[in-house]
């Protein structure tokens, strides 16, 4: 009895606590390190969770690693979210617009509001088209009313900006995106490994078993009991590995083909939100249309220059010149749906830029807590993967003293396997929390985020 079950019943192998100072293990991606139980599983994709039969304690240990800040990681996020803004329907289309907005600068420059108009006209007398002729040629442009010009340059600044600030925090919401499916990908990462550590444990229970039924030491319902599990271990890993599957093509998805990576972020400074510089950058778009209604009471008045030639039986013959003036008058039917529909947009853009503080503060106080509360989790997540080791080693000596039967031993197998799940989800769920509390803060990743110096009367975060 001298070979019971040294590795099969290392089930919680993977159950080694998280605190170990084991590091990364040997071959492992930084910061996520971890030594799988039976190598490359059928229908497993190649490069993911590789390694060799090394026992699952290496790779618990790199579970705990999960969550622990990596220098690389932020990188490969930058670089897959510059990936995933190249191609982004909206970015596209965003960028369209401040483009567009840009080019009504064409406008503010120009020495006129608007276009030259060339006009002509011939007329003859009744009596006969050489008794009487009179000609005319007209050139005309439309005149900047007061103030009209810089109010109209001011309107293209601040939608350039504010197309801007909106391509910022549509950055950022891919940023969030990224980042749910990168700890998505890891979860399922770490709990595939959690079953193939489970199955590897599974075969060499049933081994045992078989030797057992062999020598007389056990009945044969042992031995199918150890099938059993290892048929179940089986059903997890494929349903592990199918679910890591489903994350990584998200993740491709979302970056044209990039995986996710692994590691954790650093918890990023709070600074300016990008949705607060959006909704501040609108305020004052809003603002400067406004002052463009009030410095245009009134179409754009039209000054004209025309040659005039007059021949035959007329009261004067030869070559005159002139100029015409036409200018339009005010009226409340042309201006107030024009000012009435500035200021509501004002109004609109002063009220979203409000709400828009108090969900962003709101968030950041509830990703902080969340934070928190995953901490306390992972802590007692790990000590009781301690208890559930300990648990396992009693549970073998006493299997190999005879004073345990078989089917209770497979019970502990099984809540040894659930901490290790558990701890490996309360790992994720750290790095999780903190990825979203840079997300609420407005952070993109690999990012250190200070207070932005943006537009005079931009609120800070």
């Amino acid at each position: 009895m001298r070979r019971i079950l040294p590795a099969a019943l290392a089930a919680t192998a993977l159950l080694a606590l998280p605190a170990a100072a084991q590091g990364t293990g040997p071959g492992a991606g930084p910061g996520m390190g971890l030594r799988t139980g039976q190598g490359t599983a059928p229908g497993a994709n190649p490069g993911m969770s590789r390694g060799g039969r090394g026992g699952g304690a290496g790779g618990t240990a790199a579970n705990a690693n999960i969550a622990v800040p990596s220098a690389r990681a932020p990188a490969v996020l930058r670089d897959h979210l510059e990936a995933a803004v190249s191609l982004d329907a909206d970015s596209r289309a965003l960028e369209a617009s401040r483009e567009a907005a840009r080019a009504r600068s064409a406008l503010s420059d120009s020495l006129v509001p608007g276009s030259f108009a060339v006009s002509g006209s011939i007329r003859g007398d009744a009596r006969g088209p050489r008794t009487a002729r009179e000609g005319q040629v007209e050139l005309a442009a439309p005149l900047w009313l007061p103030g009209q010009r810089s109010a109209v340059a001011e309107t293209v600044v601040r939608d350039v900006a504010s197309a801007e600030e909106r391509l910022g925090l549509r950055r950022l919401e891919l940023s969030g995106l990224l980042r749910e499916a990168w700890w998505e990908a890891a979860l399922r990462r770490a709990e595939m490994r959690v079953q193939r550590d489970r199955l590897a444990t599974a075969g060499d229970l049933v081994n045992e078993a078989r030797r057992r039924v062999d020598l007389g030491e056990v009945a044969e319902p042992d031995l199918l009991l150890a099938q059993n599990e290892r048929v179940s271990a089986e059903l997890a890993l494929a349903q592990a590995q199918a679910a890591e599957e489903a994350a990584v093509l998200a993740y491709r998805t979302l970056t044209g083909g990039a995986d996710p990576g692994q590691g954790a972020e650093e918890r990023a400074l709070p600074g300016q939100h990008p949705a607060l510089r959006a909704a501040a950058a609108a305020v004052e778009a809003a603002e400067a249309q406004v002052r463009l209604v009030a410095a245009t009471p009134i179409d754009n008045p039209e000054l004209g220059g025309f040659v005039m030639r007059q021949e035959g039986d007329v009261t004067e013959q030869g070559t005159s010149f002139g100029l015409r003036l036409r200018v339009p008058l005010p009226s409340a039917a042309r201006n107030r749906p024009r000012e009435a529909a500035a200021q509501a947009e004002l109004t609109s853009a002063g009220s979203r830029l409000l709400q828009v503080r108090r969900l962003t503060e709101a968030a950041a106080v509830r990703a902080e807590a969340a934070l928190r509360r995953a901490e306390e989790a992972q802590t007692l997540a790990r000590r009781r993967l301690s208890i559930a080791q300990q648990q396992l080693a009693s549970g073998n000596r006493a299997f190999r003293a005879g004073e345990m039967t078989l089917f209770d031993l497979v019970r502990i197998r099984q809540i040894g396997i659930d901490a290790a799940s558990t701890a490996a989800q309360a790992e994720v769920n750290v790095g999780l929390g903190r990825a979203r509390l840079n997300q609420a803060l407005g952070a993109e990743p690999g990012s250190r985020v200070v207070p932005a110096r943006g537009p005079a009367g931009i609120p800070g975060g």
